[in-house]
């Protein structure tokens, strides 16, 4: 999130006001010289210098605003920037002290500039963990200037901070405030409210050692809370799924819980510019110009699969977005053309064993018409493996109508099915990218009559063990031209929930957004290679024991301007 300053004054930019025009001559300046009888006049020259002298040296230009500010110090104008240029220096409680001092100044109460000065003054005091007092100066201000999207700003942060997620979220709705952005911050009130529900529901799963949550109350409480939401904000589509998927989740103890939540009154600093979106790539993703059309390829074909919510398996959480956005990376940055004849698309209830059979098939007819063609196969979603599986050749690949007790090669897309299809191509430039595990991690993988015991894989489920029974990388199973990326081999896979994507995709993703470009030690040359993008995503996920079969210098995205 860029701070409030940044968004009022451009960067770094400083804004004088109430000051007259005219520059003068570096050095000090008195009234004497300039011929000035009025300190002030000549205060407000020098902090006008000052202004242009910050932009290049910070250290003269607030030196010379501080001497300003002792010649004169009632003009608001040379205080307020006195304060900005401190607040740009680091100097937080600087900045607040003067603008403290300013805010109740009888000069300032009706003068232009108050609104942005309780505007910085609001934010800082949030910056500097004093979230009532920002609070209470957010609210005091939206009485006068009720539009004001950086006051709100602080207070719908100020309100997250502390907790208070359906004050926030109710006070949004009465707003007024339209667009997009309100419609987000809409979107995260509610999810807040809806986690704090889930959290008290997920306690109640664990074994009480006095009353069940029936008798004690705390159930029947939870499913009035969220009566009580869908009752008043009967629009919100938020409230009416997490009513929905309590009463599931309360019939049926194996129904899928939703993926924890961070809340900002436990995950945010308790000071500093914080956001708890900063590390999505939704927006970065969705507002990437398309690469032009002559650097798109003629021979580039792809699937991409994302299965999240299962028919009759727990979910593989975030695996629709993470499919989604790979296919607008790869279409809208990559060497993909962005339509249905080259790049199959298939999410939840697509992703049927019959659909991707065929799919499988299309891709491999590409291959062989077009003997140069990239062809590229990616999956998200949950992985399985035989019984008494040693190696990747008994690896499975779940569709979205996966029964737990019919887990088989002909029920599945098997690694070896998936591996024959290619194999008989000739071309370079195919890789399979599967972020989806086949060890014990709960996150990513299902065991079906397995030799693994119950206890063994809900420990590692839970993240506890220290070894986990996973299928070697065999040299016999990539023997093959053709490059393989799997999320974790017999580590722990992880999901990147701040990110809200499985951990292997994000950090592809966000190396084919430009980080990746020269990371493999060669030089950036504007383009994000599968090499490229692997050794980003090994650098971030050090935990993960992400494997890469063989080098490939498959272009994926382009990460400079169009030529």
């Amino acid at each position: 999130m860029r701070s409030l300053f940044s968004a009022l004054f451009g960067g770094r930019a400083l804004l004088l006001f109430l000051l007259g025009s005219g520059l003068i001559c570096p050095g000090v300046l008195t009234a004497k010289t300039t011929g000035h009888s009025n300190p002030c006049t000549v205060a407000r020259e020098m902090a006008f210098k000052g202004i242009a002298l910050f932009e290049r040296q910070d250290a003269q230009g607030l030196a010379a605003l501080e001497g300003a500010a002792a010649m004169c110090p009632t003009d608001p104008g040379i205080a307020f920037n006195l304060g900005l240029a401190h607040y740009l220096s680091g100097h937080l409680e600087q900045a607040e002290s003067l603008w403290d001092a300013l805010f109740i100044s009888p000069s300032l109460v009706n003068a232009p500039s108050w609104e942005k000065t309780l505007t910085n003054l609001a934010w800082i005091k949030f910056e500097l963990g004093k979230d009532k007092e920002a609070l209470q100066l957010a609210t005091e201000g939206l009485t006068v200037h009720p539009g004001s999207w950086a006051l709100s700003h602080t207070k719908l942060f100020a309100l997250f901070r502390m907790g208070r997620y359906l004050e926030a979220y109710d006070w949004l709705t009465r707003s007024g405030l339209t667009g997009v952005r309100a419609d987000q911050w809409q979107h995260q009130a509610a999810e807040y409210v809806v986690e704090t529900l889930w959290r008290k529901f997920r306690e109640c799963l664990v074994p009480q050692k006095d009353k069940p949550c029936e008798q004690s109350g705390e159930l029947p409480a939870i499913r009035q809370a969220v009566n009580l939401l869908v009752k008043e904000y009967p629009q919100d589509t938020h409230f009416i799924e997490a009513k929905n998927r309590l009463l599931a989740a309360h019939l049926d103890k194996n129904a899928d819980l939703p993926y924890p939540v961070d809340l900002p009154h436990e995950s945010w600093a308790k000071t500093g510019n914080v956001d708890d979106n900063s590390v999505l790539l939704d927006d970065q993703i969705k507002a990437l110009p398309p690469i032009a059309a002559w650097e798109k390829r003629e021979d580039a074909f792809a699937v991409i699969v994302g299965v999240n919510h299962y028919q009759r398996l727990r979910a593989r959480h975030f695996a629709d977005r993470d499919a989604q956005f790979m296919q607008k990376m790869l279409v809208g940055r990559g060497v993909f053309k962005d339509d249905i004849d080259h790049v199959r698309l298939r999410i939840d209830q697509e992703a049927n064993l019959a659909t991707l059979t065929d799919d499988v098939q299309w891709l491999v007819r590409q291959g062989q018409l077009n003997p140069a063609a990239t062809l590229l196969f990616y999956f998200s979603g949950l992985g399985a493996i035989q019984p008494g599986a040693i190696t990747l050749d008994d690896a499975l690949l779940l569709p979205v109508e996966t029964r737990l007790e019919q887990i088989s090669p002909t029920n599945t897309l098997s690694l070896t099915a998936l591996k024959t299809a290619l194999g008989k191509l000739a071309n370079t430039q195919v890789a399979i990218i599967l972020d989806t595990c086949f060890n014990e991690t709960r996150e990513c993988a299902v065991y079906h009559n397995t030799n693994f015991s119950t206890a063994s894989a809900e420990s590692a489920g839970n993240g506890v063990g220290n070894k986990l029974h996973g299928l070697a990388p065999t040299p016999e199973f990539f023997d093959t031209p053709h490059s393989w990326v799997v999320a974790a081999m017999q580590q722990k896979t992880e999901l990147y929930p701040p990110g809200r994507m499985g951990g292997l995709t994000y950090f592809l993703l966000k190396a084919m957004l430009g980080a990746g470009d020269g990371t493999d030690g060669g030089r950036p040359d504007g383009w994000v290679s599968l090499t490229e993008s692997v050794a980003f995503a090994k650098k971030h996920l050090d935990k993960a024991d992400v494997f890469l079969s063989k080098p490939n210098t498959m272009r994926l995205t382009r990460t400079k301007g169009d030529k």
